[in-house]
């Protein structure tokens, strides 16, 4: 089976999933779905952080997880807003923003010690998995209407920068991407946004399609840095779990960024 092959049936089934999961199953079990799979995440985070045992991986992964459910579950015991967690999270994607940017005209800074790595993956993994639960309690439309952003942004690009690209994006950074795969990301997101802007009705469409351009940078910044990281790393996928894609990192890498945008996006949108 080719990549491409494989990475088709897999991302179709794994879509499926999420979709049947979001539509069907109970909120606590999606929750919990949504958990094990940031937990799988963390675990690999903790490999390309530079921890080398299995213990101390699982003891990052169990700890990244446990911090974003306390979070959630003390926040909306005390009735305080989540939107404090939703935008650490997107200040740390401006700053990795700033990182790849440096990385790309001046090849630094390197992070080799664990423990700032490790820090960058809590910035990363906890304020999207808040963001996960928080769209899933608000119900399946907003939540698979990310899901759509976040795919639709990897397909256009995919199809967009194989047909037309020619200008690197970040050469150090990933050199597969293109400027011209960006603008098809960016073209083909702002449609989907536009016909479903009817999700959020009180709201003007241009909110929305501005909600979704931001989403789509952010889902570029998150895919970049993780690219930056295995680079770092010098490996060219962060596991071997999903066959075509690679590990859980290299498949919900643009989602990391995106949840916590959008959520918070979605949040200042319903504020008067």
């Amino acid at each position: 089976m080719s990549n491409l092959v494989a990475r088709i049936v897999t991302a179709v089934l794994l879509g499926g999933a999420v979709v049947y999961g979001a539509l069907h199953l109970p909120l606590l079990v999606m929750g919990g779905a949504f958990a094990l799979i940031l937990f799988g995440a963390a675990l690999e985070w903790a490999a390309l952080a530079g921890f080398r045992s299995l213990a101390a991986r699982l003891g990052y992964a169990l700890l990244t997880v446990g911090l974003a459910l306390i979070a959630v579950f003390t926040l909306r015991g005390t009735g305080q807003p989540l939107s404090g967690l939703l935008l650490a999270g997107c200040l740390w994607w401006c700053v990795a923003s700033v990182w790849i940017v440096h990385y790309q005209l001046r090849e630094s800074p390197k992070p080799g010690d664990r423990m700032p790595l490790a820090v960058m993956g809590w910035f990363a993994l906890v304020p999207a998995l808040v963001a996960l639960l928080t769209l899933l309690e608000r119900g399946p439309p907003l939540l698979l209407a990310l899901f759509a952003l976040v795919w639709g942004a990897d397909v256009f690009a995919y199809f967009g920068g194989k047909t037309f690209g020619k200008r690197r994006l970040a050469s150090r950074v990933s050199p597969g991407k293109t400027w011209e795969g960006l603008l098809s990301a960016m073209l083909g997101t702002q449609l989907l946004a536009f016909a479903g802007a009817g999700l959020l009705a009180s709201q003007p469409v241009s909110a929305v399609l501005a909600l979704a351009a931001v989403t789509l940078l952010a889902s570029v910044v998150g895919d970049l840095t993780e690219s930056l990281l295995k680079r770092l790393r010098g490996v060219k996928d962060s596991g071997a779990l999903l066959p075509g894609h690679g590990g859980l990192l290299d498949r919900i890498d643009s989602l990391l960024a995106a949840a916590p945008v959008f959520t918070l996006g979605l949040i200042l949108m319903e504020q008067p």
